[in-house]
């Protein structure tokens, strides 16, 4: 959670204080973290670059959020900023595997000795293919989180806007997710290792998307807040895939049957 918010903090500063001193906030910030690594002695090619995109990714969500005000927008330049980081990934990496093979065989190895199972390490011994998506996934996860946080923080310290709202009108739209919605249909019938490693990406665009709907209906028929806390609990349980799962599935059908137009028609 660290990382989460260290970004959020700098997109707060970006949004309060502008995109200048929010770049200044983000150097100053990856400075500071070079200069913890050198103390403790870690290594500072992993550290200057976890920093560093830690601190400027805050920087950037701050200054669209400055610029914009529009939570939605935002989040949508950090799906797409993610497909760009895969497709730019997938160029210089073609096999993505060649990249992991030798950590992840190890790590089969600790769990073949705990008694996993040859059909769970069959599909462990496959994540290396989608090793970008994933990753970008939970990047893009933590971008929201951040955003998430640095805008409500921001609200809350009298920034015009209104994160509550903004956040259960979240949705790719139709420039985003009638693409993304072919590429996951694609992904169930073509084994083509770029459409494979978008397929978690969006689908976490679309799990947001989910989480937000699901927001929309709680607020509008004022439903008991153990209903949230209950979703957001399984989300870090043994079933967090199959949350994930429901959740995006909702979010892609948001894009085709608006289902939160009878909360409007209701009002």
């Amino acid at each position: 959670m660290i990382p989460v918010l260290a970004a959020a903090l700098i997109c707060l500063e970006t949004i309060r204080r502008g995109p200048y001193q929010g770049i200044v906030s983000a150097a100053i910030g990856a400075m500071g973290v070079l200069v913890l690594g050198t103390a403790v002695g870690t290594d500072l090619r992993v550290v200057g670059i976890v920093g560093g995109v830690t601190m400027f990714s805050g920087a950037g969500l701050g200054a669209i959020m400055y610029s914009t005000l529009s939570l939605n927008l935002a989040f949508q330049a950090s799906l797409l900023a993610c497909i760009v980081a895969i497709v730019a990934a997938l160029t210089v990496w073609p096999d993505s595997g060649a990249l992991v093979n030798s950590q992840l065989e190890s790590v089969l190895g600790m769990l073949q000795e705990s008694g996993a199972n040859p059909e769970q390490l069959a599909a462990l011994s496959q994540l290396a293919d989608v090793f970008f998506g994933l990753v970008a996934a939970v990047i893009f996860a933590q971008l929201i989180i951040a955003l998430a946080l640095g805008y409500w923080w921001a609200c809350l310290a009298g920034t015009s806007g209104n994160f509550g709202g903004e956040f259960r009108q979240l949705k790719l739209g139709k420039s985003l997710g009638w693409p993304a919605t072919l590429v996951m249909a694609i992904s169930l019938v073509v084994d083509s290792t770029l459409v494979q490693n978008m397929f978690p990406l969006i689908l976490f665009g679309f799990c947001f998307q989910g989480l937000a709907i699901t927001h929309a209906w709680a607020h509008a028929k004022s439903w008991n807040p153990a209903v949230l806390l209950v979703m957001y609990l399984l989300l870090v349980s043994p079933l967090t895939a199959i949350m994930v799962m429901v959740l995006g599935s909702m979010g892609l059908t948001d894009n085709w049957i608006n289902l939160r137009a009878p909360l409007r028609a209701a009002t």
